[in-house]
């Protein structure tokens, strides 16, 4: 849900035309995606382990190692989608990567846990974790960043602004979703080929050039028509994100479920080297995963929370302020407040009379189509520069702290609830830390008890899959105002 947060939360279109946008693009990014899996497969453990001496794959520990991946993901997804808290799907599958594989080379190899941990690629590993929660940060400050110049350019009153300037921002948002979408849309589409896609990196300052001289020339024509112009660019960025989801993300979420099918249906495997994952799987699974944001209310709490913290008007916040939100909000208006005392009074007037927010009326969005094309544009640009310097990044993290760095940049905190928004972030912060925990100890049960249980242990665990997402049903949480 957090590539459409800013649509819903801007309103740039009815609900009905948002998940439309997104499940075309659910649906391309399936239909271009290579389908070669990594992550699940190679990236995390050696599958060397789990092999005969004539190069035979172990099924049993296979099956143990990925269905342990499978049960403890889908209790942990639906936990944190009941509690309306975004979580991130590469870590997810990450952690529990590591703990099931742990899991499967402890009970069934001879070195202990000393050996057992030498099934992880640490080093990968480590990199994977680091680069993602350092984009955490980056994320937050580049938002933050550019929507108080995107402000100070064009304030709150578009129809004079954008006849002079709306070029420029223009121009700058669709070169940013086409270079997102050559980078992480189309990366290693099967049906591009891999000539035509070293074509177009070679070419891809023109093409950017290109992008950008259409586009300001669309914004100079349609100059008096502001809101067309950059709910364009929302609903554009919207179905780029679900298109690069589907295409990259979607294929190692479902590389456990696949892995396994190969596995067991195809003689002579090798987990080790490069294997596809079969078109229809991946057009299943987007087609499954594009009808879960139509129709699951979870879902829309997710949405929620990340609306009601970016908000510009005084929304009531889900989260209550505690110490240290209050304290990172007090010491944070103190440096803003330095920052205005050492500003020149001729700047520091300009500055406030175009980024002062308008008075808010109860039915306006929750934040402007500005605000929202930047967190789209950010996201878009921070993901794709990461793809292309080989840097893994969480989609789901980028793109909800983009959000909040952007809410801050657009001055929508205030001391009366800056505690209690401060506060609802150190949760999901909190949250995507234990995630690492959480998947990895669910995993290490889960695989342990098939490994030693045998047979008997897959009911076992399909029993408690059932009876916990059954419980998390029963969890009755406030119904979510927007989206």
């Amino acid at each position: 849900m957090n590539f459409l947060n800013s649509a819903f939360g801007s309103r740039v279109a009815r609900r009905r035309v948002i998940m439309i946008i997104a499940t075309v693009g659910i649906l391309l990014g399936a239909f271009t995606s290579s389908g070669l899996m990594e992550v699940a497969r190679r990236g995390v453990f050696d599958p060397g382990f789990f092999v005969d001496a004539d190069g035979t794959v172990i099924l049993t520990s296979i099956l143990a190692l990925y269905l342990g991946v499978m049960a403890a993901d889908v209790l942990l997804l639906d936990l944190f989608n009941t509690f309306g808290l975004p979580t991130s799907t590469t870590v997810s599958i990450m952690s529990e990567l590591v703990g099931a594989s742990i899991a499967v080379a402890f009970w069934t190899t001879a070195g202990g846990p000393g050996g057992a941990l030498d099934v992880i690629n640490a080093g990968p590993v480590l990199g994977i974790y680091s680069a993602i929660f350092l984009s955490v940060i980056t994320a937050f400050l580049s938002a933050a960043v550019v929507m108080f110049l995107v402000r100070v350019l064009y304030g709150f009153d578009l129809k004079t602004s954008f006849l002079r300037w709306g070029w420029l921002w223009t121009g700058v948002s669709f070169a940013a979703m086409a270079y997102f979408v050559l980078y992480k849309g189309l990366q290693g589409a099967a049906i591009l080929g891999d000539e035509t896609m070293s074509m177009l990196r070679d070419r891809i300052l023109l093409i950017l050039v290109c992008v950008f001289i259409l586009a300001g020339g669309l914004a100079v024509l349609f100059r008096r028509q502001p809101m067309k112009v950059i709910a364009a660019i929302v609903l554009t960025g919207t179905g780029a994100l679900s298109m690069a989801f589907a295409g990259n993300d979607l294929v190692n979420f479902i590389g456990p479920s696949v892995a396994a099918f190969q596995a067991v249906l195809v003689e002579g495997i090798d987990l080790s080297g490069q294997v596809a994952t079969p078109p229809w799987a991946l057009l299943l699974a987007g087609g499954i995963m594009a009808t879960s944001l139509i129709r699951s209310r979870k879902a829309r709490r997710v949405t929620d929370t990340e609306i009601r913290l970016a908000a510009q008007n005084h929304t009531r916040q889900r989260f209550r302020a505690n110490h240290l939100g209050s304290t990172i909000a007090t010491m944070g208006h103190a440096g803003l407040r330095l920052a205005q005392r050492l500003t020149p009074g001729g700047i520091r007037t300009r500055i406030e009379d175009r980024t002062a927010p308008p008075p808010t009326d109860p039915s306006d969005p929750p934040y402007d189509l500005l605000r929202a094309s930047v967190n789209l544009t950010v996201a878009a640009l921070l993901i794709s520069i990461g793809t292309a310097n080989g840097l893994p990044l969480s989609t789901t993290y980028i793109t909800f702290m983009a959000a909040m760095g952007a809410s801050l940049g657009d001055r929508t905190w205030n001391m009366a609830d800056a505690g209690q928004r401060v506060t609802g972030i150190l949760v999901v912060l909190g949250g995507w830390l234990l995630t690492g925990l959480i998947a990895g100890a669910g995993a290490f049960v889960m695989a342990s008890v098939i490994v030693l249980t045998g047979t008997a242990g897959l009911p076992l665990v399909a029993v408690a899959v059932a009876i916990g997402v059954w419980r998390l049903g029963r969890v009755r949480q406030p119904e979510p105002e927007h989206g």
